[in-house]
């Protein structure tokens, strides 16, 4: 059965492509089949995919296709989501019309957050958007607040250090324990050389590698039956 991952926050430049690409190369690097889909109007994943096929860096076992509608996500779930193990949606970088039809498709949604005090708002926002969805539908959409771009110097900040008290016991839903450091290696995979799982390991790669593969385990354990440690919506 297709699973479908969608990661939504209504503030852009939150680290939604990255986080996809990543969860993408390592479900293809298993032998999954992953469609991607683009409804971002920046257009971020179709630029890497068109990029990647240009320098012949095209990753094996992903396709990347750009759906800007509700309608247009419908339709192509309708018509192809059973031929993928995977979908990852990329969501645009504020609040839209597409955020409950995405919700309604989607087995986990993702929040990605820079501790900000906006992006951390959109996450709840999005949070509550998923109870909501979920009510009205009578699905069980899980949902999870990812911390990306993380440096020494934001962990000493004090919103950082209040994510945890206000994501998982004021407003009740998952935090991963894996957070995405700020490293050149995304940026650099931004520019069309095709996923993390691709590159020569060197020490840096070693590094974001060890980082995507505890991420997806906390994805796979959100998706499974036993839920990971920690959730409680």
């Amino acid at each position: 059965m297709t699973v479908v991952i969608a990661a939504i926050n209504g503030k852009g430049g939150a680290g939604k492509t990255t986080a996809l690409m990543n969860i993408a190369g390592e479900y293809a690097l298993r032998g999954g089949r992953v469609a991607m889909i683009d409804m971002d109007a920046r257009n971020n994943l179709m630029k890497w995919w068109t990029d990647c096929q240009e320098k012949d860096f095209q990753p094996e076992g992903i396709d990347v296709y750009s759906h800007k509608t509700a309608r247009g996500l419908g339709r192509w779930m309708e018509e192809h989501a059973d031929a993928f193990d995977y979908v990852l949606i990329d969501t645009p970088g504020e609040d839209t019309s597409i955020v409950d039809p995405v919700i309604a498709a989607a087995d986990l949604v993702i929040s990605p957050v820079q501790p900000s005090k906006r992006e951390v708002t959109g996450a709840i926002d999005c949070f509550e958007s998923v109870l909501r969805v979920n009510e009205a539908s009578g699905r069980n959409c899980k949902h999870g607040v990812l911390r990306t771009r993380i440096t020494v110097t934001v962990r000493h900040t004090e919103l950082y250090r209040k994510v945890r008290p206000i994501i998982e016991d004021k407003v009740g839903t998952y935090l991963f324990r894996t957070e995405v450091l700020e490293r050149n290696v995304y940026k650099d995979i931004h520019n069309g050389i095709g996923t993390l799982q691709m590159q020569e390991v060197t020490e840096a790669i070693a590094k974001a590698r060890r980082e995507t593969l505890a991420l997806v385990a906390e994805v796979d354990a959100l998706l499974g039956d036993e839920p990971a440690a920690g959730y409680v919506a």
